[in-house]
């Protein structure tokens, strides 16, 4: 019968292409922030060290994902909410009418942090897929 399967509607190939082709997004998205963000917040140390931080775990879950690794799945899952988190809360004062991180960034900046959200989004929704469509290998005894 069709659609008696477990299958769903993806393939775990269409979601590990998906889910590469955000996290590089996401690098190279986020690089844009430096350029474009005019607040001085965003050269502190604090700040620094969380971009740094982000960009190894990029680095690292590119290349779990490239080797087809449930870690992978996994930590490119974690760093997506993480990055919808920070980029919602950065653009709070859209709903909230005062900022929750820093102070307020320009109309450019706003419209990047949502075209960024949108990709952490699909960033979300690859890995899940991809994790759960992964056969965790049992250990043999």
């Amino acid at each position: 019968m069709k659609g008696t399967t477990n299958e769903g509607r993806t393939t775990i190939s269409a979601n590990h292409r998906l889910l590469l082709v955000c996290l590089f997004a996401l690098f190279i998205i986020g690089t844009t922030y430096y350029y474009l963000d005019d607040r001085k917040e965003i050269y502190q140390v604090q700040w620094i060290t969380a971009s740094i931080l982000w960009y190894i775990t990029i680095g690292f879950s590119i290349i779990k994902v490239w080797t087809k690794t449930r870690i992978g799945y996994l930590v490119a899952g974690i760093l997506s909410w993480t990055t919808f988190v920070f980029l919602m809360l950065d653009n709070g004062y859209v709903v909230f009418h005062t900022t929750l991180i820093a102070a307020r960034p320009d109309y450019t900046m706003t419209v990047r942090n949502f075209i960024e959200a949108g990709v952490a989004s699909l960033g979300i929704l690859s890995s899940h897929n991809a994790f759960n469509k992964t056969r965790h290998k049992a250990k043999p005894n």
